[in-house]
């Protein structure tokens, strides 16, 4: 019981930390965790139910929402390139893109906006309580400008552009920056291939 509360605690901690030095650096850095962060069980279902058809495969994870003008576009033409990257070396990887706009983004919406990108990234669309906890386990934050009950559809949202590279059994095992990095991780997936056979 306490180890598990331990870990529970090394794997916020470590997130958190890792996200501070990512978004606090001027240049862009590829964090390769010295430790997997292991993720909770109902991240990890919410993870397999965007691939359900998908079996212990890698998954690259990030955040956005559909109605943005260039920061997303740039981050799912990235993940697209990434999943070639990864293909071209044999590297079995999936994308996910997680609405941190519900309130725009309808399913529909989702899975017209991620196809359009890559038949292998897919979505996952959470409300409320649901969503801010499933941002709290990778320590995205948001926010909203000029959202009330009068402007419910014209507003902006800014975010985090972290990335996570999440592997087969669940476990975070590098940050990166979805604009900036994405060049860094496909050298990885050509020079360090026994990583992903971990």
């Amino acid at each position: 019981m306490i180890q598990s509360i331990l870990q529970k605690k090394y794997s916020s901690t470590v997130v958190a930390l890792t996200l501070l030095f990512t978004q606090a650096s001027i240049e862009a850095a590829t964090v390769i965790l010295p430790r997997p962060v292991p993720l909770k069980a109902e991240t990890i279902s919410h993870l397999q139910q965007a691939h359900p058809s998908e079996n212990k495969q890698w998954q690259l994870v990030v955040f956005g929402f559909t109605r943005c003008r260039d920061i997303c576009p740039m981050s799912l033409a990235n993940l697209s390139m990434l999943i070639k990257a990864a293909a071209n070396e044999q590297i079995k990887l999936d994308g996910t893109f997680v609405t941190v706009d519900p309130d725009r983004d309808s399913e529909e919406i989702l899975s017209s906006y991620t196809k359009s990108f890559d038949a292998n990234i897919a979505y996952l669309r959470f409300e409320g309580e649901e969503l801010a906890r499933f941002k709290a386990t990778f320590g995205v934050e948001t926010v909203f400008y000029t959202k009330n009950v009068g402007n419910m559809q014209n507003y902006q949202v800014d975010h985090s552009t972290s990335a996570f590279l999440i592997d087969p059994s669940g476990n975070i095992r590098v940050i990166f920056d979805a604009l900036e990095d994405t060049v860094n991780i496909a050298k990885m997936f050509r020079e360090k291939r026994e990583f992903f056979k971990s």
